[in-house]
């Protein structure tokens, strides 16, 4: 199937050079697509942010230095309709969605390196960014697997001056500092931007009366470049690279049947990634890209109990990409994109079963831009993934946007996505040696069932093995439908309804209880599951230098068999030792999704001073933490965290043209949860400065 695909790209891309060569406008046609601002995730290629047909925002390099943010977790957690969730790291929840599900990218590339679904946005420095395009809704059309929510694309920034320097630090809370160098430099044909960051923090405690520390002591290093080489007048050469590391150490404990474990943890974690690029305009309004992307990411966590001999535990993930893309404009209406590759991914780990496991897959895709008239544009994609594994699949979409005039937008999207098992959900072999918990792949979970109960470590089964099965692909089918309106001068309303319809979602959950007391888990299929919800932000511009953002989500998840079940009155709970039937308005949705949530933030500018000041209020109702009633379903109070709101305010004045003084705090009101929520430290000040030099 790969070869196919291969085969049937590059004869189909000679075709349409053959038969649209002659079509193909001078460049200056291209002019729709060069205005600012630009992205070019939602579609893969440059287009003007407005004329955009799915939902896409933008967050700029200088508002993330307003706000006073390090890393990308601190930057998506105060956008409109973004929710962080925190389990094995920082990850993103887009439109009800898991982080598993959406895609982060660095420059169009993907970054690797995800713990149980989630891609620690911790691990990413927002230093030498240009921009961040956030693009909602499925977009496997045009990526694939894993980004059936969404994608965040990081887009550094590109060398633009002939000799630049730049020096950042900042001191907080916690002994947490930040120290980042950057430099760019543009000579004749060749330019270059060079990053260089060190972040550590002493970590925190939330328990005091505890042994041990909630978060370790830890310290990153990143050095990340862009390179750029102009070989001729048609031909581009482009570098980028990065390389990640990580070191921790700490003292963590675990209450378990009354007795506390006390962890000795040391660990190391290293990511790099590296991509070539050739650009080649093989005629007026005719590109054609080529680029290869080779990734890792390693982990090493030694773990000690007491005097017992310590457990290592390793990870090393794999990643490589060839891809070719043709990008043609014909005439004055059409934009057509065409594109394909291989892949291929390696994962050797401790806790998989043989210790190494491989996949190869192959894949194709397709888009057209329509301008129908000045007023409509269309855009339809499809893309063909063909996995040794999981076999072969197709993914389409199509978007509307109508513009009726300057001032309005409307949007309309319909498409389809999809998530590909993981290694871990396949192939995890694992028995944690001081909790007694055990997690098994959907692969093997059969066979290792059958040898703990012939070693009699099997109580019961919560579900019968026999109808347990290897777990299949996600998909979904979702529909956005929005727009935008500059209602005067002084106020803009964005607004976006969604529906995703999701089937074989993938869950982890007990299968059976063994003689110590603890669960054994595996991964199955969720047959119907959906996400619903509005996303909605108001602008308010009453003065210049004063702007107001309000934004706000209202979320429905839920699993529409249980909906069914709770109708038909077949599903129950356990109340003083009797059962209940659960009514449907008890019935909560999936965990970890919170029905309402907003964001407040207000920008002054002293247009004198030069002074910015921004105060930023992030809120999450209450969400489902944990089933203590055993019908494993969210439905009593006791069984949400509390709502909650954050506060943050920073202060940043300029002194003279190349000296920039920063301070503010992070969560004003102290607000914390050490048992539910620990990733709420409590109440950070910092204080910092950037200074910059160049030509």
């Amino acid at each position: 199937m790969v070869q196919i695909i291969i085969t049937w790209f590059c004869r189909f891309s000679l075709v349409l050079l053959t038969v649209f060569s002659a079509q193909a406008q001078p460049a200056d046609t291209l002019k729709h697509y060069d205005l600012d601002p630009v992205v070019v995730t939602a579609t893969r290629t440059a287009k003007v942010l407005r004329d955009v047909p799915t939902p896409t925002a933008i967050v700029t390099a200088a508002a993330a230095h307003e706000q006073g943010a390090m890393r990308l977790a601190d930057l998506l957690a105060e956008q409109p309709g973004l929710a962080l969730v925190h389990d094995h790291g920082t990850g993103l929840q887009l439109q009800g969605f898991d982080p598993a599900y959406t895609l982060i990218l660095i420059d169009g590339e993907p970054v690797v390196g995800r713990e149980a679904g989630t891609l620690d946005l911790a691990r990413l420095t927002v230093a030498g960014i240009e921009r961040i395009e956030v693009v909602r809704g499925p977009s496997s059309s045009l990526y694939g697997s894993e980004a059936l929510a969404g994608v965040v694309n990081i887009i550094t920034r590109r060398p633009a001056q002939a000799l630049a320097a730049r020096v950042q630090t900042r001191y907080e809370t916690h002994e947490t500092v930040d120290l980042t160098a950057e430099a760019e430099v543009v000579q004749g044909r060749f330019g270059g931007t060079f990053v260089a960051n060190r972040y550590q923090s002493a970590g925190y405690d939330l328990f005091p009366a505890r042994a041990g520390v909630t978060t370790p002591r830890f310290t990153d290093h990143t050095w990340q470049t862009r390179l750029a080489f102009d070989l001729h007048e048609t031909t581009d050469l482009g570098l980028t690279a990065r390389w990640a590391h990580q070191e921790q150490q700490g003292t963590t404990s675990l209450l378990q049947a009354g007795q506390e474990f006390l962890f000795e943890n040391d660990g190391t974690r290293t990511d790099w990634s590296l991509t070539p690029r050739l650009v080649h305009r093989l005629r007026p309004g005719v590109k054609l890209t080529a680029l290869g992307t080779v990734s890792r990411y390693q982990t090493d966590l030694r773990t000690q109990v007491g005097t017992d001999a310590p457990e290592r535990v390793r990870f090393d993930q794999h990643y490589a990409k060839a891809e070719a893309q043709l990008d043609a404009v014909l005439g004055l209406r059409h934009r057509l994109l065409l594109g394909g590759g291989v892949i291929s991914e390696q994962v050797e780990a401790d806790r998989i079963r043989d210790a190494q496991q491989r996949s190869y897959s192959g894949f194709g895709f397709i888009q057209h831009e329509w301008l129908a008239a000045g007023w409509l544009d269309v855009t339809l994609s499809a893309r063909l993934d063909a996995h040794n594994e999981y076999g072969t699949r197709f993914s389409p979409k199509a978007a509307l946007l109508l513009k009726p005039n300057d001032a309005l937008r409307f949007r309309a999207s319909v498409g389809t996505g999809f998530k590909a098992p993981t290694f871990q959900q396949r192939y995890l072999d694992f028995i944690n040696p001081v909790a007694g918990y055990a997690v098994f792949g959907s692969v093997d979970v059969q066979a290792r069932l059958q040898r703990l109960d012939d070693s009699g470590q099997i109580l019961s089964y919560l579900l019968d093995p026999s109808t347990l099965t290897t777990v299949q692909p996600e998909t979904s089918v979702a529909v956005n439908l929005g727009g935008e309106a500059d209602v005067t001068p002084w106020l803009g309303v964005q607004a976006n309804v969604f529906r995703n319809n999701v089937r074989d979602l993938i869950e982890a959950a007990p299968v059976a209880r063994l003689t110590n007391g603890q669960n054994a888990f595996t991964y199955f299929n969720l047959r119907r599951i959906y996400t619903q919800g509005v996303e909605a932000e108001v602008t308010l511009r009453p003065s210049a230098p004063l702007t107001l953002a309000l934004g706000y989500q209202y979320l429905d998840a839920k699993d529409q068999e249980v909906v069914e079940a709770l109708e038909a009155g077949t599903l129950f709970k356990r109340v003083e030792g009797r059962d209940v039937r659960v009514r449907p308005g008890e019935y909560g949705g999936l965990m970890n999704r919170s029905r309402h949530s907003g964001t407040l933030r207000l920008r002054y500018r002293h247009a004198a001073l030069g002074t910015v000041a921004t105060v930023r209020g992030v809120y999450r109702s209450r969400y489902g933490y944990a089933d203590l009633n055993g019908n494993l379903i969210l439905d009593a109070d006791a069984e949400y965290v509390p709502g909650y709101w954050l506060w943050h305010a920073t202060l940043t004045h300029p002194v003279g043209d190349r000296l920039t003084l920063q301070a503010g705090v992070i969560n004003a009101f102290d607000e914390t949860n050490p048992t539910q929520v620990p990733s709420l430290s409590g109440r950070r000040w910092f204080a910092g400065l950037r200074l910059a030099v160049g030509s």
